[in-house]
């Protein structure tokens, strides 16, 4: 569950953090706030409790209103994807400096 920023520089860098850590194309990623657009402090708790019921529910949520980049190298998920999601990192960012990244796990 990506901060995506919606601005290059931004959304670059979380990116090549990702790829880093799981490799290019490693694990599915989405981004609620494209349905949602920017609800600063309500972002990140948005964000976790999507990932909780895509982990319930077995899918995970289509990242909308984008023209996927594919030099990104990011399995983007564009289309709900059924998937056995036991366990999903949140990552959000704000301003001055604010970074995050929380792994929530069904029992």
């Amino acid at each position: 569950f990506a901060d995506a920023a919606a601005v290059p520089e931004l959304d670059r860098a979380e990116a090549d953090a990702l790829n880093a850590v799981f490799g290019p194309h490693g694990v599915p990623v989405t981004a609620p706030k494209t349905m949602t657009g920017r609800l600063y402090s309500g972002a990140a708790p948005l964000d976790v409790a999507t990932a909780l019921l895509a982990a319930r529910d077995g899918l995970v949520p289509a990242t909308t209103n984008v023209d996927p980049d594919t030099s990104y190298d990011l399995d983007l998920v564009t289309d709900p994807r059924p998937a056995d999601l036991h366990t999903a990192l949140v990552l959000a960012r704000g301003e001055c400096g604010f970074n995050s990244a929380l792994v929530v796990r069904t029992p």
